[in-house]
């Protein structure tokens, strides 16, 4: 076995390790962001949209907040009745093109 090779190999897979341990100190335990998904998604089924809204802040602190929680987090203004923010929401937060779902969302909140 070439010995340079194997302490490159060590050296990539230490800086790797350090990386990955990095990356879970900042954004929070993984029961943090579990506990966060979870009350995202109860709130959402209890109707509770402004909690919804609350709740959004805390996945974008952990980064953990993907295109789907993005969605609900834009239905949720809507649910609310704040189209005005509904509109904002899915301006500041979403790409062009959009998904054919949010599109729709977005004409609803215009209206």
């Amino acid at each position: 076995m070439n010995l340079r090779l194997l302490r490159s190999m060590l050296f990539l897979l230490s800086v790797g390790a350090l990386t990955t341990v990095s990356a879970f100190a900042q954004t929070g335990s993984m029961s943090d962001q579990l506990n966060a998904k979870a009350k995202f998604a109860d709130d959402y089924n209890a109707r509770k949209y402004r909690a919804v809204i609350a709740d959004a802040a805390t996945l974008q602190k952990l980064h953990i907040m993907d295109k789907s929680d993005a969605q609900i987090v834009a239905q949720a203004y809507y649910l609310s009745g704040d189209k005005p923010g509904c509109v904002k929401y899915i301006q500041d937060n979403f790409n062009l093109p959009m998904a054919e779902s949010t599109a729709q969302l977005l004409k609803r909140c215009q209206r």
